[in-house]
């Protein structure tokens, strides 16, 4: 997700950090994605989940596992830390790729800027950061990276992400979705621009992996859901091409783009943030076929993980001192980084755009890995 001062400044009131009014921030259980209707044989007053659906998911009780560090390039402001990266299993440990912010001075409007970190975990709860190599790429140049979707190909990792130039924001020669490769997670190289020749901005781009965070091949291309209803082919990860869609479903932002994860070999579930429900920013899920990747068949009507306002980090508050305000985002929840592990989905979300937090979910013994 990118903060966007223009995009969002209606969600809150003039001067943010002294408060907003919450009174238009109620659970709407009419109102779905972006006025899209439910689709699909799903009940949207239901308590359970049809069988394609991957949840409940379940919150840490120990969240959020990383915050910002202070007086390091990824120290945080406000509204924004650390958060949006991807999770990946290696060596029988947790490797999460992150998004760390800073302040700097504003270009356009535009306040923050965003580099990309590496943290480890051994039981995907308690993480380190790696500071010998921090930021991994990009310390010196004056863009902005964000939101990250990794995955690994033989020995080598794919990462791709937001590369914003604030003084180009809307040229899709300069910014969008970018690429990097490396085989350790340390040591990049880059790539540049995944989509130079787009006419317009291609962002958010969520390659699709199987449980284990490879790429999926279908019909023997590699896919990339991208915001905006498009979708990327590749046969090497490296070039890339785009097509518009005609079909449209509901959430505003790809999150994360998975198959091979259920006993339908042609399932292909596809994670979106946005407007859900009421809510600012929660997530759902849509259902699509490797038959027909373009064209949905089926959606939730009803967020899968949403901001709860009894967890002071996902209340735009300090999860160490919840009267002190971290952030206007109080009822945002946006992730990257989906992985199994132990008969289990591990989730990594951004918890009100500042802290990174965890949720897990069973993996039901219909589905298979």
């Amino acid at each position: 997700m990118m903060a966007d001062q223009g995009i969002f400044a209606w969600q809150y009131s003039a001067d943010a950090e002294s408060g907003w009014d919450s009174s238009s921030w109620v659970y709407d259980e009419e109102r779905y994605w972006g006025g899209f209707p439910p689709k699909g044989e799903v009940d949207a007053h239901a308590e359970g989940l049809p069988g394609w659906a991957i949840g409940p998911f379940r919150k840490y009780s120990g969240n959020p596992v990383i915050r910002p560090s202070a007086a390091a390039w990824d120290r945080g402001r406000f509204g924004g830390g650390v958060h949006n990266g991807a999770i990946i299993r290696a060596g029988g440990r947790f490797h999460y790729v992150y998004r760390g912010e800073r302040s700097c001075e504003p270009i356009k409007g535009i306040d923050y800027i965003c580099k990309i970190g590496l943290a480890e975990s051994a039981d995907g709860q308690r993480f380190t950061k790696v500071t010998s190599e921090a930021p991994l790429f990009g310390a010196d140049d004056p863009f902005s990276y964000e939101d990250v979707s990794l995955v690994r190909l033989g020995e080598t990792y794919h990462l791709f992400c937001n590369r914003w130039d604030w003084e180009r924001i809307d040229d899709p020669a300069q910014s969008g979705c970018w690429l990097a490769t490396s085989t350790d997670l340390r040591h990049w190289t880059e790539h540049g621009l995944v989509y130079p020749d787009a006419e317009r901005i291609h962002r958010n781009g969520v390659v699709l992996c199987n449980p284990d965070n490879e790429p999926v091949r279908v019909d023997g291309h590699y896919l990339m859901y991208v915001n905006g209803h498009i979708i990327g082919r590749s046969d090497d990860l490296l070039h890339w091409e785009s097509t518009q869609l005609e079909a449209r479903w509901p959430g505003g932002e790809g999150c994360f783009a998975l198959a091979d994860h259920s006993n339908d070999p042609d399932d292909i579930l596809l994670f979106t943030g946005g407007h859900h429900s009421g809510h600012f920013y929660a997530i759902g899920e849509v259902r699509f076929s490797k038959r027909d990747p373009e064209s949905p068949s089926a959606w939730l009507p009803r967020p899968v993980l949403r901001a709860e306002t009894r967890y002071p980090h996902e209340s735009g508050c300090s999860a160490s001192d919840s009267a002190r305000k971290v952030s206007p985002y109080r009822d945002c929840i946006f992730f990257n980084g989906l992985t199994s592990h132990d008969g289990q989905w591990w989730m990594y979300y951004g918890g009100s755009e500042y802290y990174t937090c965890v949720a897990t979910a069973p993996i039901s013994r219909s589905r298979r890995l």
